[in-house]
């Protein structure tokens, strides 16, 4: 049986503060990895030497330690939006009557929205490159499969365009999964799904092809979605936890560690969106109770996915300035500065639906 009924855990303006968040965590990640030095983060793979270069920065600290940091821990944005899409779906249609339309219906409503936004960023991203980069090559089958979504299946060379837009088929993936599988399922039933997707990764060496490509498909999402899940429909329970601002503290801090333990090995690794999540829905909520914080971070919530097919392009613009001018401190913030307002002036033709 599924339970449903209950006060939101998350509101309007708390969920558009963790995308807020998450934006930024996603677009900080997908620059600071790519800065020369710059410590990686585990995000396909499981590469413990990461973990030793980390540490190392940490006995050696220097100027650049706080983009270490950044790059080590910003990976979670991604997790958050997988998050906010599993909790986002089951209040629409599992909650009170639902919205009641068919398979069929459903895939082709969200695979025409995501189409949407990749379409008109990929223009605008391959126009930057002709430009900035007359080196730049795109082979035709894989810009055919990004524009399908389908590149991310492609079992032998799979190239992503602009970076992050693997997640454009991933999460398409997702929501399959979701109408045919998931949805209207009982929880008992989802928490399997969840157990089924780590087991198999737990199979996978860390390090290899094989979870890569399982991990730039649904496998990755399988976890922090059905979490989205049955934080939607057991959120009732959860306001214990929440309930006030010493409580959200506390949380934060109990997550955070974990979060940071979590990152030593494999197989916690795999389980590290669970407290990804629990630490995120405490600092959304310390955010909310600060006006003017939540403010910005609403603000840039509701610009989160203009941001995503933005700021690739910013980084392919700046980011071998950065690496050749060495003020990496001065370019990231005004990577961030740039993709924000871009983002702002681009805001009407993303915002336009097609007839």
């Amino acid at each position: 049986m599924i339970k449903t009924e209950g006060q939101n855990l998350l509101n309007r303006v708390e969920c558009n503060v963790m995308r807020g968040f998450a934006i930024m965590a996603v677009a900080s990640n997908n620059f600071g990895h790519l800065i020369k030095n710059v410590i990686q983060d585990n995000e396909f793979v499981y590469d413990y030497s990461q973990i030793i270069g980390f540490l190392e920065a940490l006995k050696h600290p220097g100027q650049i330690l706080p983009l270490d940091f950044l790059a080590f821990f910003s990976p979670f944005g991604v997790m958050l939006f997988i998050f906010l899409s599993g909790y986002g779906l089951t209040l629409k249609y599992e909650r009170g009557d639902g919205k009641l339309i068919d398979h069929k219906t459903f895939v082709m409503d969200h695979y025409t929205k995501l189409f949407q936004m990749q379409i008109k960023g990929l223009a605008i991203f391959l126009l930057v490159m002709f430009i900035f980069n007359s080196n730049y090559i795109v082979y035709f089958r894989h810009l055919v499969g990004q524009i399908l979504m389908v590149e991310n299946l492609n079992p032998i060379d799979p190239i992503i365009l602009a970076g992050p837009y693997w997640f454009f088929g991933m999460i398409m993936e997702v929501y399959i999964i979701y109408r045919f599988a998931i949805y209207r399922r009982s929880s008992s039933f989802v928490i399997v799904v969840s157990l089924l997707s780590l087991i198999l990764m737990a199979f996978c060496e860390p390090n290899g092809q094989t979870i890569r490509y399982l991990r730039i498909n649904f496998l990755m999402a399988i976890l922090p979605f059905c979490l989205g899940v049955l934080v939607a429909r057991y959120e009732s329970f959860l306001q214990l936890l929440y309930g006030n601002r010493m409580r959200c503290w506390a949380s934060l801090v109990f997550f955070l560690t974990l979060l940071t333990i979590s990152k030593f090995c494999f197989y916690t690794w795999l389980v590290m969106p669970l407290f990804i999540v629990g630490l995120s829905i405490s600092l959304a909520k310390i955010i909310f109770s600060t006006h003017l914080i939540s403010v910005v971070f609403e603000w840039i919530g509701g610009l989160s996915g203009i941001i995503f097919v933005i700021h690739p392009i910013v980084r392919e613009i700046l980011i071998e300035r950065t690496n050749l001018s060495g003020n990496y401190f001065g370019m990231f913030f005004v990577y961030l500065l740039m993709t924000l307002v871009l983002s702002v002036i681009f805001k009407p033709i993303f915002s336009k639906k097609a007839n």
